[in-house]
């Protein structure tokens, strides 16, 4: 039994090995890729908007305020927080695109500020300015629409796009030159002048070919033609269920899983399918996407909490007299309940450690299944987009992130049969360890 359980320790050792000398410099080089850090830049730069934002929409559509306030009243305070709304949710692409241009600006030694400012006027040029109202076309309007979560992927094109085409035109020199006499923001100004002149250009051309073809602006092709495969592929349930596999099956091997799986591939996907459920809730429409930023985290295993949990609760009510656990859950309670599980991956340890595989694996697999099916058949509403602090507990996160006393719920749910899962091989290891110490003292 000994011999068989060093062969599996050295073959996982060998794994290792291969996985550090051949994913981790692919996982380093996605990692470090500048228009991966620049889109990274600009969703985090959006967040403090969007939370905010998330934040009075969940305020004005708290569970059950009709029972406690006049319905005239809760319209009248909805429409009074809609241009909160309007402003961070439905103008998304906007900070996205300057997000972008300042970040790569930045990395290039660029002005930062004219990047960013010739992403979004490049932007602006590609984006429709009619629109039908009562069946009538207006023309000099943007719709928020075409500012919002439809337009994200057209967005981080022309924002890429712009941006090379400045650095392009500066690198080769094609800038106007003052003296040093002059005051530097006028220099900068006359400097950027040929660049700018490029961007627009650029965008004019772009929009000038796709008004020959029958999608007319670049918004909609791109939405039709790119943006709506890509989330219809990178949402399904099977994509979602690997991918949280995938992520565990890197933390095992001591690698960031989320960093390497999520932040890289999935996150502008499912940012943009919250936004498109945010904009809904908002509207009080049917909210379209059961796969959002907020399912993955909170209801399909992405984060830790769903490991974290089970595995305290386990270790309090069935292995305290273990010292070593004991002391580990003590250090990792706090932590653990804010989805911070490092502690316990590296200290159970999780990492390398063949018997925790299978139960690492199938947590988010068990997870997202289960509420997949209780959102898909109407058990439990569909997350309504509202972004929350990803260190927000479970329970509270649920009913937050669903509006619904249900999501929390389900969240119980989830933790208990993932406590049965992690104690049957929390015991498998426990005896194990036992019948260690029995030896040792033996001898």
């Amino acid at each position: 039994m000994n011999i068989i359980k060093r062969r599996g320790l050295h073959m996982i050792t060998i794994i290792a090995d291969k996985l550090q000398k051949y994913l981790l410099p692919v996982a380093n080089k996605i990692g470090s890729n500048r228009y991966l850090l620049a889109i990274k830049d600009a969703f985090l730069i959006s967040l403090p908007f969007t939370m905010f934002g998330s934040i009075i929409l969940a305020l004005v559509n708290i569970p059950f305020l009709n029972k406690l306030i006049a319905e005239d009243t809760i319209a009248a305070i909805q429409a009074a927080a809609a241009p909160i709304q309007n402003v961070t949710f439905n103008v998304i692409a906007v900070i996205v695109v300057l997000g972008i241009g300042y970040s790569l600006g930045k990395y290039y030694k660029s002005n930062p500020i004219y990047t960013a400012i010739s992403s979004l006027i490049g932007f602006l040029m590609v984006t429709p300015t009619t629109t039908l109202f009562e069946e009538n076309v207006v023309t000099g309007v943007y719709e928020l629409n075409n500012l919002g979560t439809m337009a994200i992927f057209s967005g981080i094109i022309m924002a890429i796009l712009c941006t090379e085409t400045y650095r392009w035109v500066v690198e080769k020199n094609l800038v106007i030159k003052m003296p040093d006499s002059v005051p530097q923001l006028v220099a900068d100004s006359f400097s950027s002048f040929i660049p700018v002149g490029a961007v627009l250009s650029i965008s004019f051309i772009i929009q000038l070919g796709f008004s020959f073809t029958g999608f007319q602006t670049m918004n909609a092709f791109i939405y039709e033609m790119i943006q709506i495969p890509i989330s219809r592929i990178g949402s399904s349930f099977t994509a979602t269920m690997i991918a949280g596999a995938l992520c565990n099956l890197f933390w095992f091997f001591g690698l960031h899983g989320n960093s390497i799986v999520y932040n890289s591939v999935l996150s502008p996907i499912f940012k943009a399918l919250s936004i498109e459920n945010l904009a809904a809730f908002q509207a009080h429409k049917m909210i379209p996407n059961v796969i959002t930023e907020e399912f993955a985290f909170y209801f399909g295993g992405f984060n830790g909490s769903f490991i974290a949990y089970p595995i305290l609760i386990c270790i309090i009510i069935f292995f305290k007299k273990k010292k070593e656990w004991k002391k580990l859950a003590e250090v990792s309670m706090v932590p653990g309940i804010f989805s911070i599980y490092e502690p316990i991956v590296f200290g159970l340890p999780l990492m390398l450690n063949p018997i925790m595989l299978i139960p690492m694996l199938l947590t988010p697999m068990l997870s997202c299944a289960i509420s997949y099916f209780a959102m898909t058949v109407g058990l439990v509403p569909l997350c309504t987009g509202v972004s929350i602090p990803w260190t927000t507990p479970m329970i509270l996160s649920g009913i937050i992130t669903t509006n619904s006393l249900q999501g929390g719920i389900l969240q119980i749910v989830i933790i208990a049969v993932l406590t049965v899962l992690w104690y049957v091989f929390l015991k498998i290891a426990y005896n194990g360890d036992k019948d260690k110490e029995k030896k040792i003292e033996n001898e």
